[in-house]
This record gives structure tokens, C-alpha cells and sequence, in this order.
């Protein structure tokens, strides 16, 4: 399986590793896909790291179940060489730190295990965490305004437009 980030400059894939911590060449037929290193036709894999086509290469090798394509992966569980792929992706384009998108997700997690048997309590801990929201907002878009970032580019980080962004923030800065 192949991921492609947001911003399309980013094609994340497996890349298989063999005992000695090389990969592989390609098969005869030129394809590389870390399943295909199972020892029947060629070398066998012992592990897999996260890879991009940007020619970067995760440092961590991950371990393999040929029986379970989505447990080596690691795109459901946000782990392994896709969470490694992830991270680079986040480097390289400034996006949410994973350790921000760990955090949100303990968050919702832990959320849903209230909403199961103490209801009223995970509706206090939504209700505080919307209250928190808008002082987080106000406090990056200061920040980004006094390091001389522009309202288009504050609009575009928010997912709204330039005007959107000023409407909602300009009253609450002292430009």
C-alpha cells in the first residue's frame, strides 16, 4: 500500500529489509513490494521500514506478519513504519507534530471511555476543553502574526480563507 500526503509531495510506501539491513533489489519483474520478499522467489525480509519516495528512509526496521498486511503497515493503529513515515512527513512539511496528534487522540480515547459510564464527566471535559479552544487559537494566530506570517498563510493553516481568518482574530490583536 502506498500513502500520499496532503500536500501530494510526499508518497510514503514499505520498504522491505533483509538480514544483513539492506533492501532489496527488484524482483524480476521490477516491482519492490516489501510482500514479495517471503523467501519463495528470492531473498526473505526480515523486517520493514517506512520509506518516501522523496528518497527518505525511516531508521527503525519494524517486524513483519506476512499473514497481516495491516499490522505491518501500521496505518490503523497510527504505528510502526507508518507512524515513522508520518513523522517525516510532519518534518519535512510542518504539519501537526505527532507527539500534538498523540496527545488528541489520548484525548478522544479517553473521552469515549467516560461517555461509556460517567457521561456527565466527559461532558465537563468537552465543555472545557471548547472553552480552552479559542484562547489556543487567538494565542497562535498572535504568535504568527508578530513572527510576520500572513493572513493568507494563517487562513490556509486554519483550513479558511484570508478574510476568514482576519474576521475572527483581528479584533483580538493589537497589530
Amino acid at each position: 500500500m502506498r500513502w500520499v500526503d496532503e500536500t501530494g509531495r510526499h508518497e510514503g510506501y514499505l520498504a522491505a529489509v533483509l538480514a544483513d539491513g539492506s533492501e532489496p533489489g527488484p524482483v524480476a519483474d521490477g516491482r519492490t513490494t516489501w510482500w514479495l520478499y517471503n523467501g519463495a522467489d528470492g531473498p526473505r525480509a526480515v523486517g520493514v521500514r517506512g520509506a518516501c519516495e522523496c528518497g527518505w528512509r525511516g531508521a527503525e526496521t519494524h517486524p513483519i506478519d506476512f499473514g497481516d498486511d495491516e499490522a505491518t503497515e501500521g496505518v490503523e493503529q497510527r504505528t510502526g513504519p507508518y507512524a515513522d513515515w508520518e513523522y517525516h512527513v510532519d518534518q519535512a512539511e510542518g504539519m501537526v507534530p505527532r507527539d500534538v496528534e498523540q496527545l488528541l487522540a489520548a484525548l478522544e480515547k479517553r473521552i469515549g471511555q467516560l461517555s461509556e459510564r460517567q457521561s456527565v464527566t466527559a461532558l465537563r471535559v468537552v465543555a472545557r476543553v471548547e472553552k480552552a479552544v479559542p484562547g489556543y487559537g487567538i494565542g497562535a494566530v498572535r504568535a504568527a502574526r508578530a513572527n510576520l506570517v500572513s493572513w493568507e498563510a494563517i487562513g490556509k493553516a486554519l483550513g479558511c480563507s484570508r478574510q476568514a481568518a482576519h474576521e475572527r482574530f483581528a479584533r483580538h490583536l493589537s497589530d
